[in-house]
């Protein structure tokens, strides 16, 4: 936690320096390319893009939020505090508010009491929902420029090496 924490890399040697900080630019890209698929595709999913910007409004706010909760969840050893993808769920229900993400999260408090429960469901149960969730997504590969090779073969091969590795950096690493 927060206490027990030591920033202090004098006494570490020149090659531990560099693997703190190349571990500290890896989690800061995975986190910024996460973050950007998401919010992007959810402002996408509910209608809130700009054709004009390709942006939408707030954007900004919400890198700065996600930035603030990763740091604060970081240093007191939580996991990560940063937007997901099911917030697709959300948004599907009529859901575009925050109010949507409190009565979610208020939900997953009070399923905490009941994680041994959960927790003895097997994980193969869990397929039919990973399924209905990938064929929900799989309507924004048709927005992909197919005729132009420098948006389709990165979109391919991140649609091909996903599955593979079971990892959405490594996808979006190539």
């Amino acid at each position: 936690i927060l206490a027990a924490q030591d920033w202090d890399v004098s006494q570490a040697g020149s090659s531990q320096v560099a693997q703190f900080i190349l571990t500290v630019f890896t989690f800061l890209y995975v986190d910024i390319l996460d973050l950007t698929g998401t919010l992007y595709s959810m402002a996408r999913f509910c209608g809130a893009i700009d054709e004009d910007t390709q942006d939408f409004e707030g954007s900004t706010v919400a890198y700065l939020v996600d930035a603030l909760g990763i740091t604060f969840g970081s240093l007191f050893g939580s996991p990560p505090v940063t937007a997901f993808v099911e917030s697709g769920a959300g948004i599907s229900e009529g859901g575009m508010t925050g109010l949507t993400a409190c009565v979610t999260g208020i939900c997953f408090f009070i399923s905490i009491f009941f994680a041994p429960i959960f927790a003895s469901i097997p994980s193969w149960a869990t397929g039919c929902t990973l399924i209905l969730v990938g064929a929900m997504m799989a309507p924004a590969v048709t927005d992909i420029n197919w005729r132009y090779m420098g948006d389709s073969v990165p979109a391919f091969l991140t649609l091909a090496i996903m599955p593979f590795t079971f990892s959405i950096a490594y996808g979006l690493i190539t």
